[in-house]
């Protein structure tokens, strides 16, 4: 049952009046209500009954009136299934002051534009800011929403965000710019995020976007690795010579995890000496800031050697482009089923594909965490991946957690021997 109970936080005179709602073991709110009182007038929370000051009775009114407005307010929650939080509750506080704000006017584009403005300074876990990968994917979501809102002619309100424009977006992202369920639910994603953002600015958001129904869609990736004996294949390929400068960048990334942002900037002060005997390859990964360090695989010193240093980097277009011709003419055209991108609609296609065509530049860090799965630990893998858990792991490479199973079936077995 939800309760209202007022404190305040100083024998100081004059003392901040503070509000508290609770509501079961999730909803704990506070806020400073804006009225002051002289400490000793406050006695268990409350006003003393014996209170000497000509506003204690106006007080008591006002305070016995947002009491009543919050838990009406409350109320309406429920029925409207709106997430409660403290910009929830400064609103309230801001009807119940007299104050309006001119929410009816803010566009979403503009609300978003803003949050990504101050992204490069927000503080997260520690941190001051967002990875530029995180403000990038953000970026891309409000250009895509901007295309929506020059397909439909209109600029979208932030109240307007609900259940209507969602099912009309997703239909927009879907079938008009050909995205995949998890582009768009990135999209949707971000989108919420912008949205829970407002609200505790205390701008005015429909509760619809608390709808179960509003989710990020989803759906299982489908993903091509290239295995150590295509390695060797891809590793014997001699031609032009942006094709071999190619060839040693996609060999470079199955053995070192390195996505492909990460990958073209590497040069030789990556390059750390472990002993007499063994070098390792440091680097900071951009998306998540944490550093990696790889040992360096026999077939990554011989491109070194080669050339003396990295390849020359290459931008991700043509780097897509030009590993696809290398696995071609190495002869990697097993048919397979996978996704690609039709080159002439640009749209996501699922069907069989000779391999070759299936190849872009995230292969190399999913061969690396495919090709060394159950061979090494999942710890020593996610060190190189950067992966968090197990289980964000095992879904990066399309596995589930049964590997339990057959250490049973094996003991179990053993045991029938017997």
């Amino acid at each position: 049952m939800a309760k209202v109970t007022y404190r305040i936080k100083t024998k100081s005179n004059p003392a901040s009046i503070y509000v508290r709602l609770r509501d079961g073991r999730n909803i704990d709110l506070t806020a400073k209500t804006g009225k002051t009182i002289d400490p000793k007038f406050w006695k268990d929370n409350k006003i003393k009954r014996a209170a000497a000051f000509d506003d204690k009775l106006n007080l008591e009114n006002a305070l016995n009136d947002l009491t009543a407005l919050i838990l009406r307010k409350r109320n309406d929650s429920i029925t409207d299934e709106v997430i409660l939080s403290n910009g929830w509750l400064q609103e309230v506080l801001g009807e119940w002051q007299g104050l309006t704000k001119q929410d009816k006017s803010t566009y979403f584009d503009d609300v978003m534009q803003q949050s990504i403005d101050k992204m490069p300074f927000r503080q997260r876990q520690g941190k001051v800011g967002l990875s530029y990968g995180s403000i990038k994917n953000y970026i891309t979501s409000l250009n895509r929403f901007k295309k929506y809102q020059v397909h439909t002619a209109s600029r979208i309100l932030l109240s307007d965000i609900n259940l209507e424009f969602y099912n009309n977006f997703l239909s927009f992202l879907r079938d008009t710019l050909g995205l995949s369920a998890n582009s768009i639910g990135k999209v949707v994603t971000n989108i919420k995020t912008i949205c829970r953002g407002a609200q505790e600015q205390g701008l005015k958001v429909n509760p619809q976007v608390s709808s179960r129904s509003f989710i990020s869609p989803s759906e299982d990736t489908m993903f091509t690795t290239l295995n150590p004996e295509e390695l060797e294949l891809i590793a014997t390929y001699e031609g032009k010579q942006y094709l071999e400068n190619a060839r040693d960048w996609l060999i470079i990334s199955c053995w070192t995890g390195c996505r492909v942002g990460d990958l073209m900037k590497l040069n030789t002060n990556n390059i750390k000496n472990i002993n007499q005997d063994s070098n390792l390859i440091e680097y900071t990964q951009n998306k998540t800031g944490k550093t990696v360090m790889v040992p360096m695989h026999k077939e990554v010193e011989l491109i070194i050697e080669r050339l003396g240093s990295f390849p020359r980097p290459t931008s991700d277009q043509k780097y897509n482009k030009y590993i696809k011709e290398v696995c071609q003419q190495v002869g990697i055209n097993e048919i397979i089923e996978g996704t690609r991108q039709n080159p002439v609609t640009h749209k996501k296609e699922v069907g069989m594909f000779e391999k070759w065509k299936l190849i872009r530049s995230h292969i190399g860090r999913r061969s690396f965490a495919t090709n060394h799965y159950n061979v090494l630990s999942n710890k020593v893998i996610m060190a190189v991946t950067g992966h968090s858990t197990d289980k964000q792991f095992l879904k990066y490479i399309g596995e589930v957690e049964n590997d339990h199973l057959q250490i049973f079936i094996d003991e179990w077995n053993k045991k029938a021997e017997i």
